[in-house]
């Protein structure tokens, strides 16, 4: 889920036309931040991309701001490409010995999902840096994701046989298209920061939360908790059967030079890795 992170704004909202936003494409403004996603124990076992506009007047801008434009232009899934390009080569330059599998994680649009290079996209991405721990997911949005069951059965063949995942992201606040579910293998639901937020004030959430999970593990699947901003919420929901978690408890989105500095410091996760290599126009929170 592209969701808001501490980003400073020094200026109001920049202009947002179409050759504002193609301008800024061309100049890389658009910057990947990683936020990780730990697991029962707190290790680090993947990560999620997300979007953050390093605007030279305005400062780091979250998605929120940005992104229905760059969707309304028809230019988010050229933006979503580059933004793999940049993680891509940022591993490539500080290169980590894993001792796991670790999961890199990314929201993909409507159109990548209804194109057919996707899959042969995230090949290539992973065939570049042949590390065998490393896995790419793609996170489809429940809500606007209109994938007839026909048309999902195929992509997920497609991913299973590449050995890409497939995440249901917002699970629980959109379309509720659980026809997904039947259509082949899903990883991971991803429970919306709403419902974590919830629970404390409302038991029918802790209720709800519960019964997700039990879905997810009649289709195989783990649940990922989005939101947790407390120990209370960790600890409440690993005894409701919650795996993976992700959320402001653990880290903030990270710029890639600090997820790569911060990485080092956790020997469960990294062997060893090399201080990524400091790259102009990059701002952590």
């Amino acid at each position: 889920m592209l969701a808001p992170a501490q980003c400073g704004r020094s200026a109001p909202n920049p202009p947002m036309e179409r050759a504002h936003l193609l301008q800024a494409l061309r100049r890389r403004q658009f910057q990947p931040f990683l936020q990780p996603i730990v697991g029962v124990d707190g290790a680090w076992q993947g990560a999620e991309i997300l979007m953050r506009w390093q605007h030279p007047q305005a400062g780091v801008l979250a998605p929120a701001i940005f992104l229905e434009r760059l969707s309304d232009e028809g230019l988010l899934a050229a933006t979503t490409r580059q933004m793999l390009h940049q993680v891509r080569v940022a591993w490539e330059r500080a290169p980590a010995c894993l001792r796991q599998p670790f999961v890199l994680s990314f929201n993909a649009c409507g159109e990548q999902l209804q194109s057919e290079a996707l899959v042969a996209q995230c090949q290539a991405w992973l065939h570049r840096l042949q590390w065998p721990q490393l896995r790419l997911m793609i996170e489809m949005p429940e809500r606007g994701a209109d994938l007839g069951p026909e048309y999902c059965r195929s992509l997920f063949a497609r991913c299973e046989r590449a050995d890409i995942a497939i995440a249901l992201d917002d699970f629980g606040v959109g379309d509720a298209r659980l026809h997904q579910l039947a259509c082949g293998r899903i990883s991971c639901l991803k429970l919306d920061r709403s419902f974590v937020a919830a629970m404390q004030d409302n038991s029918l959430y802790s209720r709800l939360i519960e019964t997700i999970v039990t879905l997810a593990a009649e289709f195989d699947a783990i649940v990922t908790a989005e939101g947790i901003e407390t120990l209370w919420q960790w600890q409440r929901l690993r005894q409701m059967g919650v795996r993976r978690f992700q959320g402001y408890y653990f880290a903030r989105p990270l710029a890639m030079p600090d997820f790569f500095r911060q990485m080092q410091r956790r020997p469960s996760v990294a062997a060893t890795i090399e201080p990524a290599r400091e790259r102009g126009g990059q701002h952590g929170d």
